[in-house]
């Protein structure tokens, strides 16, 4: 009945419109020509177009108290100087804008917003004899220098070791009717930051102090950035839009370029700003208002994914490894002499033409060329090489790899895609659980914790970046009904754990940080909470099959009312093993011994054992014991926890 009134009411505002139009144009009212746009402002009022949710897309409104906010914080992407709050007043402003004149070129309204200007005509069925003519001349140019074909979402993959790419990133390409895609254009929003450190990004990234800018670009820049020099493996999701949606978001993008929004690490980020123009090529997706109306403080770029196909909105998926991934699968196809002699050949301690003999067969030789090819590409990339070394010792790699008739195998064919980001585990995470804990005396407890996002090492990898922990706001409570007592037990405001693994080609450095509240041991065997800062740094290794062995150097400060001088810090060694005996089982080992020697004198000596059994990507079952010597007292716990991942 409601839809029915609706439709009614759009008829009979139609109808007035109508009529309102020919009675401007009688000859008992040319004199009311000049109130044409008037009489247009009162007709889109009537039909109550400021509520329409096209509308509310193209300006990025968004419920805010009582009213309505665009998420752009830019002025200059409104023409009603209250148009960020006030969706009515800039639409008839845009109205206005929409008869201004010629002069202004490319700064007219219909030039700067073609989106915004086609719908109001459509809708306000506005003839067009009435417009003055404008020439746009920098939006028809970019207009004819792409042609639209089909439209990809682009998401190179999370790469832990960088604190700008913990959770990856997504970008829309435009494909053209030119055959390569590397020659098509890509779309992306980025925030605009400084060499910031790993601390300061987080924090500038957390509270919107970075600018978020639309760009457009050729594609094949962003596969040689995020491929060859970031170790980052690209997805690529075919989306099947038609032209006339892709002509449509490409419109709106012309509209958001040089504009900026506040750029939030969790919220307003890549991955969300862009749904926005898929929502402006097809308005029925409704992909952007779900994350807030559900009251989440997050928007990763895998559930962006996970929220378009759930839409229908992906026709086909494509794997692109990245050069890194490549050199890892061509060097495991080696033996380790033939490794050897492939770091050999890209360093210059060996020539091509030495090799002779060194492999068992031309056939064995070729791989270990090619290998050593990419090598070369990859430390030219990351500028480890200059120019002039680089060439001469990848022609003469590339001359002699040209006299062995083996045809080298196409890395699509030989790299097995791992899992697709959106069918690993969701970002949130609820853990209930119950244990015991033994200090003075045995204590049993009931554990809740939740964490809005992201991935831990415990937690299934598929889908994720083995060896990466970032956890986002981490908050434990435990419960002992023998007290019936209810703790605070942990806060951890950001929880970041990277190992990389070294090998014969790549020497990244691991490391951590991590900084909120711990309830730990006190001198007297009490239990505080403390705030803490601990980062770190050190190595990693592959463990024989499947796991990695690591190595750090912490530092740890810890404030307190309770301590000497209301602090301590601590240095010293840790050390761990984190295997996966198959795919649904998780098992880790670590160990830790600080000493603290500024503040509050003492050393911390601790041990824990982790197990984690998957159900599925959303649930696991996990076993944490851990025993633990500080200022002398012992505790020892052990927890059973149910992980819903959601």
């Amino acid at each position: 009945m409601r839809e029915a009134n609706a439709r009614v009411y759009r008829a009979l505002c139609s109808v007035y419109l109508f009529f309102a139009l020919c009675l401007t144009l009688s000859p008992a009212t040319a004199a009311a020509e000049a109130d044409y746009p008037s009489t247009l402002v009162e007709a889109g009022r009537a039909l109550r177009l400021a509520d329409e949710r096209y509308w509310n897309i193209l300006l990025h409104y968004k419920k805010s108290g009582s009213g309505r906010e665009s998420l752009v914080d830019d002025p200059v992407f409104f023409l009603s100087p209250a148009g960020k709050t006030d969706p009515e007043a800039e639409l008839e402003a845009t109205i206005s804008g929409l008869f201004q004149g010629p002069e202004l070129g490319d700064d007219h309204p219909r030039c700067r917003f073609p989106a915004r200007s086609a719908w109001l005509v459509e809708q306000l069925s506005i003839d067009a004899s009435r417009l003055t003519p404008v020439v746009c001349a920098a939006y028809d140019e970019s207009m004819r220098n792409i042609t639209m074909r089909s439209a990809v979402l682009v998401f190179p993959a999370a790469h832990g070791n960088g604190p700008a790419s913990m959770f990856g990133h997504t970008l829309i390409r435009i494909d053209s009717t030119v055959q390569s895609d590397l020659m098509s254009y890509a779309v992306n929003y980025a925030a605009k930051m400084e060499d910031d450190s790993g601390p300061v990004y987080i924090f500038k990234g957390l509270f919107g102090f970075y600018k978020g800018h639309y760009s457009i670009l050729p594609y094949y820049e962003k596969v040689k950035e995020y491929s060859g020099i970031e170790h980052r493996d690209i997805w690529e999701y075919r989306l099947n839009l038609t032209e006339d949606e892709i002509r449509r978001m490409v419109m709106h993008i012309w509209e958001l370029r040089q504009t900026y929004s506040d750029y939030y690490f969790f919220t307003e980020n890549c991955s969300y700003n862009l749904l926005f123009l898929l929502e402006a090529a097809r308005p029925s997706l409704d992909l952007t208002d779900p994350y807030r109306n559900r009251a989440r403080f997050w928007v990763i770029p895998g559930d962006t994914i996970r929220t378009l196909t759930e839409n229908n909105a992906v026709a086909s998926v494509k794997y692109r490894p990245s050069l890194a991934t490549g050199i890892a699968v061509r060097a495991r196809a080696l033996v380790a002499d033939e490794q050897v002699l492939a770091v050999a050949l890209a360093e210059g301690r060996m020539k091509p033409a030495e090799m002779g003999g060194r492999t068992s067969s031309p056939e064995r030789t070729a791989p270990v060329l090619d290998l050593a090819a990419e090598v070369l590409q990859y430390r030219y990339s990351k500028k480890e090489l200059d120019r002039e070394v680089y060439l001469q010792r990848y022609l003469s790699v590339l001359r002699a790899r040209s006299t062995i008739a083996e045809t080298s195998k196409d890395l699509s064919a030989i790299a097995e895609p791992p899992t697709q980001p959106e069918l690993g585990h969701r970002a949130a995470r609820l853990a209930m659980g119950a244990g015991w804990r033994s200090t003075n005396e045995r204590r049993w407890f009931a554990d809740l914790s939740v964490r809005p996002a992201y991935h831990d090492l415990m937690d299934p990898d598929d889908g994720y970046v083995e060896g990466a922990q970032i956890n986002f706001f981490d908050l434990g409570a435990r419960y002992e009904p023998d007290k019936g007592s209810l703790t605070l037990q942990k806060m951890h405001i950001v929880d970041i754990l990277s190992l990389a693994p070294r090998d014969r080609f790549f020497a990244p450095v691991s490391w951590k940080f991590s900084t909120g509240l711990d309830r730990v041991l006190m001198k007297d065997g009490s239990e505080r909470l403390v705030f803490r800062v601990n980062p770190g740094g050190g190595a990693a290794y592959r463990f024989p099959g499947r796991g990695l062995i690591y190595a750090l150097f912490e530092s740890d400060v810890q404030l307190s009312n309770v301590y000497e001088d209301r602090m301590s810090l601590g240095v010293g060694p840790s050390v761990g093993l984190d295997v996966v005996p198959s795919g649904r089982w998780k098992s880790s080992i670590q160990a830790a011994a600080l000493a603290y020697f500024l503040g509050e004198t003492h050393r911390i000596v601790s041990g824990i054992f982790m197990q984690s059994w998957m159900i599925d990507a959303n649930n696991v079952i996990s076993l944490k014991a851990k025993r633990e010597k500080t200022f002398r007292h012992y505790g020892t716990e052990a927890v059973l926890s149910w992980n819903w991942y959601f």
